[in-house]
């Protein structure tokens, strides 16, 4: 007698199905999606956990290793600037390795790095070791994205990104308050050892959950890998994304000076909760967006409604509630372009699926840098009412500059 396996052909039944049962089978088969993208998941989780964690145990870690605040701030500069830079150089020269063992070399370099966050004894190798994650979560990241794409139909691509940063935004929703709360009572290196923790436990998931082996057939030589900066409808999707984070991130950083005063630094966290809200269902409502409309649509739409909501963010931002709905907006519409960019991306240059998924996160964090930077001046010359003002000239300046990226005749598509 010869028993079915998953990996045998399955035998067509004596017995036909009724027609509603096919018609459901068949719809199972369009939508679900493979298990193993849940587990790449796990990883941007970890990742997320440690960059967005830093902000609630930065005090701790300055008065611990006896330094200022802005100086232990640096940290977080020493990570964004190693991803920003570092992750189109590492997706070119990893194209010609195995993708499912550059995950896992890529975790196993990120756990190492909290690990030594945990241990360090001075400054100094806090900053080196913040320097190896940010080369490992760049490494991990866009080939986590061009993994999950592969192992998804071409129909649900959106949705399989979109689960993929939900491992991202999920982790300002839970990640970050658990380690905030650990580092507060049981001190500052036991939130990097869980960080470890998470990115451990993620690598074993995957190793596992067997990532198919999608090999390095067809990569091109290394400076043929860079093609796509060449190319203007490219760098013009990238120029539009690093504008959109510029916004966005000028509000967000200085969130507490803009509410605090007024509203009370008490509902800070409350108002960063909704900011985490608005992520993690944007990141997740992007990717059916996509699913349902293709991907410049859901991005004009997004993009539009958080030039209002920035435009009118100090009139909206008078109490607890609207503050609250606006960062969710800001969060929601952000995340919610995300897959949406990476998909046309994807679509324009699928040759180089994890450089221009690198460099689209690349644009975030130069972004972030930069709205950090331009909130701080308008702050130092006592202007924080100009500030959401400044975010939706800049996300306006990004929205023409992908308008212009669009071929004529293609706006919807």
């Amino acid at each position: 007698m010869q028993f079915w396996s998953p990996s045998s052909p399955r035998a067509p039944s004596p017995y036909p199905l009724p027609g509603g049962e096919r018609e459901l089978n068949a719809r199972c088969a369009r939508t679900s999606l493979d298990i193993r993208i849940y587990l790449l998941a796990l990883g941007t989780f970890a990742i997320g956990t440690d960059v967005f964690v830093i902000a609630g145990i930065l005090p701790m870690i300055a008065r611990d290793l006896g330094v200022s605040v802005e100086v232990a701030g640096q940290m977080v500069m020493v990570y964004a600037l190693t991803y920003a830079l570092g992750s189109p150089i590492l997706a070119a020269l990893a194209a010609q390795w195995r993708r499912e063992r550059v995950i896992l070399l890529a975790l196993a370099g990120f756990s190492a790095a909290d690990l030594i966050c945990s241990l360090a004894p001075s400054f100094a190798l806090l900053l080196a070791a913040r320097f190896l994650a940010g080369a490992s979560a760049a490494l991990y990241q866009p080939t986590a994205y061009t993994i999950a794409a592969d192992l998804a139909p071409a129909e649900r691509r959106g949705a399989a990104l979109a689960r993929v940063a939900l491992g991202m935004t999920s982790a300002t929703v839970m990640g970050v308050p658990l380690g905030t709360w650990i580092g507060q009572h049981a001190g500052w290196h036991v939130t990097f050892l869980m960080g470890f923790a998470l990115a451990a436990s993620a690598a074993v998931a995957l190793r596992l959950g067997s990532i198919p082996p999608l090999g390095t057939a067809g990569v091109p030589p290394l400076r043929q890998r860079f093609a796509p900066l060449t190319r203007s409808r490219v760098v013009a999707s990238l120029l539009a994304n690093l504008l959109w984070s510029v916004g966005n991130y000028t509000v967000y950083t200085y969130s507490a000076v803009l509410f605090g005063t007024r509203l009370g630094m008490e509902n800070i966290a409350l108002l960063l909760l909704g900011y985490g809200l608005g992520g993690l269902s944007g990141s997740q409502a992007g990717g059916r967006l996509v699913d349902r409309f293709g991907t410049t649509l859901p991005i004009l739409v997004c993009v539009s409604i958080n030039i209002v909501n920035l435009a009118a963010l100090n009139l909206t931002g008078g109490t607890v509630f609207g503050a609250a709905a606006a960062l969710f907006v800001i969060a929601f519409s952000g995340w919610a372009a995300f897959p949406a960019q990476q998909s046309r991306l994807l679509a324009l240059e699928s040759r180089h699926g994890a450089l221009v998924l690198s460099l689209i996160t690349s644009t975030i964090y130069i972004g972030a840098a930069s709205g950090a930077v331009l909130g701080g001046l308008l702050l130092a010359h006592d202007a924080p009412s100009v500030l959401p003002y400044a975010a939706s000239v800049a996300t306006s300046s990004g929205l023409a500059v992908f308008l212009l990226s669009l071929r004529r005749g293609r706006v919807w598509r």
